[in-house]
This record gives C-alpha cells, structure tokens and sequence, in this order.
C-alpha cells in the first residue's frame, strides 16, 4: 500500500465522496472506532491506494483493521 500525499482539502473531498455512513463537514469531526475503541479526528485517517489503485480508509491506531462502518459518531456528554 502507498500512502496518498493529501491536502487537508482533498482528504475532505475523499471522505464526502467515499463515506457512505457518515456525513463529513470537516476534517476536525471526531470519530469513535468500535473496533479498538479509540477516539481520533478525520486528520487522523490514513489514506492509502491498494494494488488494484482503490483508496483505502484505515484507522490511525495501528494494527487495527477499522474503517467506515466501524467508526461511529462519538456519545460525548459535554
């Protein structure tokens, strides 16, 4: 896998066009990963093409396999 080189804008514009659970107005929105029930931002994400050049969503905790359907919006009681 390789790593995309990303403006923050074009990260943003990859998320509107590729989330299909979620809406995302800014990179800054918060995420919670039910996979390894970590909390992270959308600067956060690692974007990456494959072999087959399809853009792929990780989550930024490493080794976890998390991505769209496994981030929720997060419950925070302010």
């Amino acid at each position: 896998m390789i790593t995309l080189p990303e403006t923050a804008g074009r990260k943003l514009k990859l998320f509107q066009l590729h989330d299909p659970l979620k809406h995302w107005w800014s990179l800054g929105e918060m995420r919670f990963c039910a996979k390894c029930e970590h909390l992270f931002t959308g600067n956060d994400i690692r974007v990456t093409i494959d072999e087959h050049e399809q853009v792929q969503f990780l989550c930024p905790t490493p080794k976890c396999p998390g991505q769209w359907q496994d981030w929720q919006y997060p419950n925070l009681h302010l």
